[in-house]
């Protein structure tokens, strides 16, 4: 490791380092840097996500478009990067075209990360997961379910000494093309634990029970579950991992972090109102220790409990944030219909129950024509201001209405019960066609993993693995 790395680390309290794959716009980073592990390297293929990344984490970007191009590798490109830096290397390209011999070039011309010598602590990732997902068409033998053998290939070529996979609960069940349910999370765990393997890993758990882990728990202010793996080197025998203690919830440490607690100090905005940019007076008086903490924490103002949360300077210094402004806290604005039709939906309430409600009581034919053709029980749902929100999708914006107002969550609602900081710099228009490689806010968000649940994690590693610094 290059003494520039060294220095960087010890002033801005890292102490592990990581390769950080199918990245999206920065959760897990995010988490990791707040409990002291600096990413060097990462990957991502969508273009405004990649922007969304590299501008929140002052990250450097390296196209693959314009290394391979149609006239052949542009080496002098690829060259610009192989010198000395302490700066995250973000990949923008299809991580099947990033070659393993790039990644360890990379990690000793910039980081002076020699893999014979010395190894980053950790290759994370969270390959696509529509193929898993439950409310997916999961597809027998989709070519998505073998993204994740990228993440083993890439932590086998640099010897890291751990691994962390992420996903959703619907890998647990997810078939084979023979239909064998739950094969595809076997196959899994064996490619990982594969004992004729050159470097492998043993699994800290396979237990279901162990391995899902509910965003609620640890302090997101959201009923979201998340399945994560962790492999430790085989030939690292004094290092042991344990998944992280749940403190959030009826007789723990804190109660759980409501609606309420995240949102509610936010500048009051409704439909059509707010922007990109507008300004922030704060709180005078928090209303529960779990607002206080919280809010602390999305302001980048607290520095406690394995949770380094400060405001970037890079950020300041371009002028992309400041202290005493919030982003994208902006009122979606609806068509008439739909404003009408949110308007007949009470607080505690859904779409699906005004609906039914109309219908019991005589009323549908009143106001049929608000109500769309098919009633998904998904979509426009109240969010409760006493209760952790429900899980925030990439389909948000249609799902979640605000607790109180006439109108859907703002991209800054929906990133604050994401955890994400207000800090936070998302690319990309507010709204795009579902699907588009260019995702827009909603859908970046959406996608993220929790950085407070990245965060749990992060300081678990912390614990088990020694740090570069003496």
């Amino acid at each position: 490791m290059n003494d520039s790395l060294i220095k960087r680390m010890k002033e801005e309290k890292f102490s592990l380092v990581s390769i950080d794959l199918f990245s999206g716009p920065g959760g897990l980073c995010t988490g990791f840097k707040w409990a002291g592990i600096l990413p060097l390297i990462a990957v991502e293929w969508t273009d405004t996500t990649v922007e969304t990344y590299s501008v929140s984490h002052n990250a450097e970007v390296l196209h693959l478009s314009q290394y391979a191009t149609e006239h052949g590798l542009d080496k002098a490109y690829l060259n610009s990067f192989m010198k000395e830096s302490t700066r995250t290397l973000l990949i923008h390209g299809d991580i099947n075209l990033v070659g393993s011999e790039m990644i360890v070039k990379l990690l000793k011309s910039r980081y002076g990360i020699d893999s014979k010598k010395e190894t980053v602590d950790i290759v994370s990732g969270g390959a696509p997961c529509e193929s898993f997902s439950l409310a997916g068409t999961r597809t027998l033998g989709d070519e998505r379910d073998d993204l994740f053998s990228n993440i083993v290939r890439i932590a086998r070529a640099v010897k890291t000494k751990a691994i962390l996979f992420e996903n959703v609960k619907g890998m647990f069940s997810k078939r084979d093309s023979n239909g064998k349910k739950g094969a595809i999370f076997e196959y899994i765990c064996d490619t990982f634990e594969d004992p004729k393997a050159e470097v492998s890993y043993k699994l800290a758990s396979r237990n279901q029970d162990e391995i899902l882990l509910k965003a609620c728990d640890y302090g997101v202010p959201q009923v979201r579950e998340r399945l994560f793996l962790v492999g430790i080197r085989r030939d690292l025998k004094d290092v042991y991992f344990s998944y992280p203690e749940k403190k959030y919830g009826p007789d723990r440490q804190y109660p759980y972090v409501t609606v309420e607690d995240a949102i509610s100090d936010l500048p009051q905005v409704d439909m059509g109102e707010g922007g990109d940019v507008i300004t922030y007076k704060g709180i005078k008086k928090y209303k529960t220790d779990n607002q206080k903490r919280f809010v602390s924490i999305v302001r980048g103002e607290y520095d406690a409990e394995g949770i380094h949360s400060i405001f970037p300077k890079h950020l300041i210094d371009n002028k992309v944030a400041s202290k005493e402004t919030v982003s994208v806290h902006k009122g979606p604005g609806h068509v008439k219909r739909k404003q009408e039709l949110l308007a007949l939906i009470p607080e505690r309430s859904t779409m699906r129950d005004t609906y039914q409600k109309l219908e019991e009581n005589g009323e549908l034919d009143k106001y049929r024509s608000l109500f769309p053709n098919v009633i998904y029980g998904s979509r426009n749902r109240r969010l409760l201001w006493d209760e952790p929100s429900f899980t925030v999708t990439s389909h948000c914006l249609d799902e979640m209405l605000h607790p109180k107002l006439n109108r859907a969550i703002t991209p800054r609602e929906a990133a604050r019960l994401q955890s994400f900081p207000d800090w936070y710099y998302f690319a990309g228009p507010y709204v795009q066609f579902h699907g588009d490689k260019e995702q827009d806010k909603y859908e970046q968000i959406g996608d993220a993993i929790p950085p407070l649940l990245a965060n749990a994690m992060a300081c678990q590693f912390v614990k088990c693995l020694p740090s570069h610094l003496k």
